[in-house]
């Protein structure tokens, strides 16, 4: 008893050492997890971070190649260029120059800077880099002359159509944007980001800022020879001291640049505090000791003493050298039940043990005689067994075989003839009658020639010939003229014997009907009904010929149809292409190709067409586009718009590919100047779709614009700021345009599922309002607007100033306007609970001094704290 004791207190110490190793493990467990989720959000960061700059960057190019494109055509005035670059400036307040340089060095600008005599173009970096590498690059960052700001050039070299250079266009681009979306950028609410340039020079840090007439920081001077390491890796991962401080660093290239973008995160950040964690395990660890030895003191006073005394009594039970010995009964012993039954065991086993010696005599007495007895009947069964199994094999085997030769005949949809070597049907076998033309009886003993085509007959006597001969199998495919039509054969022959064949003839009809239709679908868009691109590169190539001279490929790009995605769902936008296609068909000729060849371009094929007669077809396109009206009920109103470019070929030794080149090239061109307007156009009409899906909403937008524009006021803000908070007030809810409207118009609250959906509308109204230039910081104030003070919203958590003061201020007016409106599910609430809710709701939800002002000078009440 006293090892069962021991053994209880180890396995109580060995149960409460596991808790505390787990506990520790545990630790480790949770601090690793935390680790590793902060190396993954710096991964995730600084990818996105290289793209917005990638995204930035590329946004900018597109003007310097427009400009380019401009250029090469050849026919233009120096006032004609100064004009269309200052319209390009004017459409990206980024760009602070765009400008011309010549091979005979002359300088045509949009700012019209004139350059001193002895400036040489030829000279300059950003035209040495664009003639060297006779691509689109993007030169060192410097500081403008004229703003001192940091610039950064974007220049392309410009050919003629001999392939003769005419010079180099450049865009002066500023890099606040980029510097801004650095500097914005964190991981997390901890660490930051910066961009350095090829010479290891600070370009954007949220500490080290360039200022006016200062030099470039350098890098190294924050961290001696850290330059030359990343310069040397370009991207990785390392702990390094940066400023004096001891953290991690990611870091990697910008495309196309020499820059170098990197996160920073101090190692007390990245590892964490885990003194917090440290008490709760010792806090549980002193728990866990204490429960262990109140246990202990119970079990053995309750249960180990009184086991001990019953095992006492249970060791002095003797059978063979006592039988009649009882265990002793005490009344106040918890195990009295326990006692009786084994008392009750002990009479029944004394009982037992008579009987069993009288029965034993008596088994083994039959046992002998049943032992002689069954030698024999398993002799017998063993004789009967091999018989029978024999007779089921056989019977087993005779069945398979005559039903497999049954089945085979039935589900075979063939007919086969057994034919001999002069042509003759000797046997026909066929499932389904209706499959001969003649009746059955009517082949046998008929040749083929009595019953089939002379081409039909001397096929099939060749083959028959060629089986038996050389014993291989021989296949035709013929057509017949039956009864229901004209079918299609295909027959395949193996030899029988010497003198015989057998044919096994197949009906085919509905396979080549079905080949037939899949080639016809092979070259058919599914939803527009148009050509597919399969069938546009066939066709170009057959119709690349002198006779169809000159010919004239049209690209056509349909502007919108992302937004209408976005906004309205792909079904709406697969009812905009099916009305863009619609319009192809009315306002082209009938021999002219029309095919979709991706998601949203198409492509027409003019034969024997000049670019007057081509450009008149456009004009024809664009004035059934105006006239047309979207065939989607909630976006009639809705223009139709498509960007179009065309490309001629005129001469035989002019390669289509160019002709395809130039044709993208004129449609993206017009796209630049199209594209906007037509997004500006349809986020009107999708305001438009919304009020009239839900007034509610249209009510609501215009009192949080106008409470957005009180706040404003008094916070000093300057009109154009002011007409701002206005637009983002009628905005900030056109995502939920994407909403169903049966969720938008439920009485009652909104189940998990619901609200989730319910969630997503701050990003789906960014991605509707960022296709818009003008209007992207207007997104980013409307993704913005869900944020909460503590970090708490979404979609991103900002948190405090992360989040923008116009998103602040949209959120209280947002906020004010919900609770003081009638909803299905209450009623609206009164000033004074109004005023209480911003109250506590301060420093959590809201800016708690934004909040502390309305209610003091837009709502005239006091601020009074609990």
């Amino acid at each position: 008893m006293k090892i069962i004791q021991r053994k209880f207190y180890l396995f109580g110490i060995l149960l409460t050492f596991i808790v505390a190793i787990g506990l520790v493990i545990q630790y480790g467990y949770l601090n690793n997890v935390i680790t590793k989720d902060k190396e993954l959000n710096m991964e995730k960061s600084i990818e996105h971070l290289g793209y917005q700059i990638n995204s930035n960057l590329k946004y900018h190019s597109q003007y310097t190649v427009a400009a380019s494109e401009f250029i090469a055509t050849g026919e233009w005035s120096d006032k004609e260029v100064v004009e269309y670059f200052k319209r390009l400036v004017e459409n990206n307040t980024t760009i602070r120059s765009i400008y011309l340089g010549d091979i005979n060095n002359k300088l045509i600008n949009s700012d019209n800077w004139k350059p001193p005599k002895d400036y040489d173009i030829k000279i300059r970096p950003w035209y040495i880099k664009a003639i060297e590498e006779n691509k689109l690059v993007i030169s060192d960052v410097y500081i403008d002359a004229l703003e001192n700001k940091l610039i950064t050039t974007i220049s392309r070299p410009i050919y003629n159509k001999n392939g003769e250079l005419l010079g180099v266009v450049a865009s002066d681009i500023s890099m606040e944007e980029i510097i801004k979306i650095v500097e914005d950028t964190k991981i997390k609410d901890l660490g930051y980001s910066f961009l350095i340039d090829n010479a290891g020079n600070i370009l954007a840090h949220p500490k080290y800022k360039y200022e006016f007439d200062s030099e470039l920081i350098n890098i190294n001077s924050i961290s001696r020879g850290i330059h030359e390491k990343l310069k040397e890796t370009k991207t990785g991962k390392i702990e390094v001291e940066l400023d004096g401080v001891l953290g991690y660093l990611s870091y990697q290239p910008v495309e196309k640049t020499d820059w170098i973008i990197g996160n920073f995160m101090s190692l007390e950040e990245f590892r964490g505090n885990n003194s917090d964690i440290w008490r709760i395990l010792l806090i549980a660890l002193a728990i866990s000791m204490i429960i262990f030895i109140s246990f202990t003191y119970l079990q053995k006073v309750n249960f180990l003493m009184p086991v001990y005394k019953l095992d006492k009594d249970i060791r002095n039970i003797n059978i063979e050298g006592n039988i009649g010995y009882r265990i002793p009964m005490e009344k106040n012993d918890p195990f009295i039940d326990l006692r009786k039954s084994i008392n009750f065991i002990l009479n029944k086993t004394h009982e037992f043990l008579q009987q069993h010696e009288q029965d034993t005599e008596e088994i083994v007495a039959q046992n002998e005689e049943l032992e002689a007895s069954y030698g024999q009947l398993a002799a017998m069964e063993e004789e009967i067994r091999d018989q029978y199994e024999k007779l089921v094999k056989s019977e087993k085997d005779l069945k398979q075989a005559l039903e497999k030769n049954k089945a085979i005949i039935e589900v075979l949809p063939d007919i086969l003839f057994v034919i001999n070597r002069e042509g003759i049907f000797v046997e026909v076998e066929v499932a389904d009658s209706q499959e001969l033309y003649i009746e059955k009886e009517d082949f046998i003993g008929k040749k083929i020639k009595d019953l089939f085509s002379t081409e039909i007959t001397e096929i099939s006597m060749k083959k028959i010939k060629n089986v038996l001969e050389n014993d291989v199998m021989e296949t035709f495919e013929y057509s017949l003229e039956v009864p229901k039509g004209m079918e299609n054969y295909e027959i395949r022959i193996v030899k029988l014997n010497e003198d015989e064949v057998v044919s096994v003839t197949r009906n085919i009809t509905d396979k080549k009907k079905m080949e037939d239709k899949l080639i016809r679908l092979s070259y058919k868009d599914q939803l527009t009904g148009l050509y597919n691109r399969r069938f546009f590169e066939e066709e170009l190539r057959r119709l690349d010929v002198p006779r169809n001279l000159p010919i004239t490929i049209v690209m056509a790009d349909v502007n919108g149809l992302k937004l209408i995605n976005d906004s309205f769902g792909h079904k709406a936008g697969d009812e905009l292409l099916k009305d863009i296609a619609n319009i192809m068909k009315k306002g082209c000729r009938e021999d002219d190709i029309i095919a979709r060849i991706s998601g949203d371009e198409f492509v027409i094929i003019l034969p024997q067409t000049n670019e007057r007669e081509a450009e008149a077809i456009i004009g024809r396109l664009k004035a059934l586009s105006a006239d047309e009206k979207f065939s989607n009920d909630k976006l009639s109103n809705m223009e139709l718009s498509v960007s179009f470019g065309l490309g001629t070929k005129c001469t035989v030794d002019t390669d289509m590919s160019e002709i395809l080149k130039k044709a993208e090239d004129n449609m993206y061109t017009h796209k630049l100047f199209e594209g906007p307007s037509m997004r500006s156009k349809t986020i009107d009409t999708i305001m438009t779709a919304l009020y009239e899906k839900n007034k509610r909403e249209e009510e609501h937008s215009k009192r949080v614009a106008m409470i957005s524009q009180q706040l404003g006021s008094i916070l000093g803000m300057k009109e154009e700021k002011l007409k701002e908070l206005e637009n983002v007030g009628l905005l900030h809810d056109i995502g939920k345009i994407a909403i169903n409207e049966a969720i938008l118009d439920k009485p009652g609250y909104l189940s998990d599922e619901e609200w989730e959906d319910m969630k997503k509308h701050p990003e789906i109204g960014y991605r509707i309002l960022s296709t818009v230039n003008e209007m992207s910081q207007i997104a980013e104030y409307t993704l913005a607007h869900h944020e909460r003070y503590d970090g708490r919203g979404y979609p991103r958590g900002l948190k405090g100033e992360e989040i923008p003061l116009v998103s602040r201020i949209i959120a209280i007016a947002d906020s004010y306007d919900a609770m003081a409106s009638d909803r299905s599910y209450r009623k609206a609430l009164s000033n004074e609970e109004i005023i209480k809710e911003f109250i506590r709701n301060a420093g959590t939800q809201f800016d708690p001094q934004l909040a502390r002002i309305f209610v003091e000078q837009v709502l005239k009440s006091k601020w009074i704290e609990d």
